[in-house]
Formats: structure tokens, sequence, C-alpha cells
């Protein structure tokens, strides 16, 4: 018997700030003299840097499976892990007892291209796999419950969400990356340099990044199919604060990435509001700010 049922749909709303600057690498259609050669990506019509759905909806995934557990007790990586380890140790044991010299070679040859290579979780049964989504494989499914929109620079939209005519934007990120960098420039170039240790030759490389203190506009969609979900909604939360002490995307490791959430805002939209034109309803964060905060009052904000 079916036990699900649409219940509505809560609508999350922040601004993704750029602590430092931000690479997500886009596609390199030509490349010029001089140019970057590692360009970000880009809204193909306005030039506008913006960050993918699933740039950040796969990241906040990534992050999650090391700290969400299964019902064995290991997280979804260290499951991985677990299973990578144990073929490993199966493929060992093979390889002691074959006699046949070319199967043993075929054998020693499989298992010196294993690697630890941590894939998202597919179970189809934990949090993780419910909340995001798995693949059209996984016998066990349950309908996705997070929506990531692609984050678009403050300035783009009014008030209604259109889209602004390119003469009517003189405010929030996009003006800010004309007045301060120049008409029709969104971008710095970062030159980075890898030194050979034994001879000291600099191998310089040049990174395109969004500016620090750019701001795009974040918008998740939690539906919600059983009572249970909107408790799983902690775990959005939680992997927003993980990011925040990570990095998005490329170039983490060397500074690049630090993000912050901040401005949020939440709607409920229940199944009145889409079959009969009920109100949506603005849920009161009693002063949260944060992700930390919001998920600290979760249960007095979500009651």
């Amino acid at each position: 018997m079916c036990d699900y049922r649409f219940l509505g749909k809560y609508i999350i709303k922040a601004n993704l700030r750029c602590i430092t600057g931000l690479h997500i690498g886009g596609t390199d259609e030509g490349f010029e003299i001089g140019g970057v050669d590692n360009p970000v990506i880009k809204d193909p019509l306005t030039g506008y840097p913006y960050i993918p759905g699933s740039s950040l909806k796969g990241k906040i995934r990534s992050l999650l499976e090391w700290t969400t557990e299964r019902e064995s007790g290991l997280t979804c990586a260290e499951f991985q892990i677990k299973e990578i380890e144990d073929k490993r140790n199966k493929l060992i044991d093979q390889i002691s007892k074959e006699t046949d010299p070319g199967k043993k070679r075929e054998l020693e040859d499989k298992l010196n291209k294993m690697t630890l290579s941590i894939k998202p979780c597919d179970c189809g049964s934990c949090d993780i796999c419910i909340i995001f989504g798995c693949s059209a494989a996984t016998e066990r499914k349950e309908p996705t419950r997070l929506t990531v929109r692609d984050c678009f620079p403050t300035g783009l939209f009014d008030e209604n969400g259109l889209r602004k005519k390119e003469d009517e934007i003189n405010d929030g990120t996009i003006a800010k990356w004309e007045r301060n960098l120049g008409e029709k420039v969104y971008t710095e170039a970062k030159t980075e340099n890898t030194i050979d240790r034994l001879t000291s030759e600099a191998n310089p490389r040049t990174m395109e990044r969004v500016p620090a203190d750019s701001v795009f506009e974040v918008e998740m969609i939690f539906d919600i199919y059983k009572e249970e979900d909107v408790s799983r909604m902690k775990k959005l939360f939680e992997g927003m604060m993980l990011l925040e002490d990570s990095s998005l995307g490329g170039g983490g490791s060397r500074g690049s990435g630090k993000v912050r959430f901040e401005n949020f805002q939440i709607i409920k939209r229940d199944l009145n509001y889409y079959t009969n034109g009920g109100e949506e309803n603005i849920i009161s964060l009693n002063g949260k700010k944060t992700a930390k905060e919001i998920l600290e009052g979760f249960d007095s904000i979500f009651k």
C-alpha cells in the first residue's frame, strides 16, 4: 500500500555571500592569447556568472554523506569505503589461492586498478537518498524531496521574480560589479604558481573567479510526502553549516570558495495552495539569521 501523499512544499530562500573568490568551472569555447584559460560558468545570454543548482546540491550532499549514519551505524561514505575494502580483501584472498599464472596476473591487474572512489550514496533508503534522490537504476526509490535552483547574482530579478532588462539593473551584485570592475566585467583573474621543489621552476596558471563579496540568490524547494519529511529538513541546514566551513567550487584548499548563507526566508505552501488557491504561510524565524540558529531553533520554528 502506498503511504506517500503530497502534503505541500517549503520554499527556502537565502542569499549566498562569497567570503573569498569563487570558481565554478564553465566551458572554454575559445582560447584567446593572454586570456584566462580556466573560466567560470556564465549565463550565455548575459555573461553573468551564476552558481548551478547541481553544484550547490552536490557539494551539500557530499558533505552530509560523511556525517549521516545508515542503519548499519556507518555513515554513507564509511559504508562505501568498507565495501571497497571488502572487495579488495576478497580479491587478495583469490590471488593467494590462484595457481594458474595467467589468471593470477589478471586478478593482480584488477587489484591494481581498484581505487578508493567514493560516489554518491545510491541505496535508496537512507535520508540522503530520500532527500537528494538516487539514480534510475536503484531498486528502491522514494520521491526526491529537494530541488535546488540555479543561483543568480542579486539585482537581476524584480520583486515579482521576473528578470530585469539590462538598463533597469541599478542595485545588487551586478551593479556592484559594473561599478567597481568596469562595464561588462564580472570576474577577476587569479594567477597561481606551482613550484618545482628541486629546480624552483615556476609553472604559472590563471583561474577566473567571481570576486569576494558577490552575493547570489538561493532558492531550494523541499517537498513533503510524509509527516516525518519536515524533520528531514534538518539535514539541509546541517549541510549548509558544513558548507560554510568547507568550500564551494574549485580551488577550495587554495583559498577559493568560502561562502556564507544569510537573509533566510522560508515559505510554506500546502496542498490547498495549489488546488484551491489558498494562502501561503511565511514561517516566522523568530529572529534566527543563520543556518546554525535555524537548526538550533528548528522544533519551535517548524512546530
